[in-house]
């Protein structure tokens, strides 16, 4: 386990608070948000890639609480979005990554699909399902997991 810690505080970077996000008891990273966005067009997949096109995305602003706030939250509806993570992620020879949700995300009904990750990824991006009756996230709160896989 220490091994896992060790390759994952060399290949993430752009961490905000290694003590919140390096929890000791366990060999994983938690990243933070950095924006959130909709996707507001029509993205387009072919068997070739010559006609691929990305859906555009909007993204959103958050909103202070109080006008002397240091930070926004981010209300969101039930629904899909794309979030963009704080944290970039390298990828030795030897090493894939793992992504999904954080424990306390999933509580609140804060899906973030499961992904391998065995290449490079600045910026980090994954596609975020918002359940129930919505949720409120403020910038850089914690929100998914990046873990080693053997």
């Amino acid at each position: 386990m220490k091994k896992h810690t060790e390759i994952l505080k060399e290949n993430v970077k752009n961490f905000i608070h290694q003590g919140k996000q390096f929890p000791e008891e366990r060999a994983l990273a938690l990243l933070t948000v950095h924006r959130i966005g909709e996707l507001t067009g029509t993205g387009r997949l072919d068997f070739g890639g010559s006609e691929y096109t990305e859906a555009e995305i909007h993204w959103k602003d958050p909103v202070k609480m109080k006008k002397d706030d240091q930070y926004g939250w981010w209300h969101l509806t039930p629904g899909s979005y794309l979030v963009e993570f704080n944290e970039t992620v390298g990828t030795p020879a030897a090493a894939r990554f793992y992504l999904q949700s954080w424990e306390k995300a999933a509580l609140n009904a804060v899906t973030i699909p499961f992904c391998v990750i065995d290449s490079p990824r600045a910026p980090l991006l994954s596609v975020l399902y918002i359940g129930g009756e919505g949720v409120d996230i403020k910038e850089n709160a914690r929100l998914a997991e990046l873990g080693v896989l053997d």
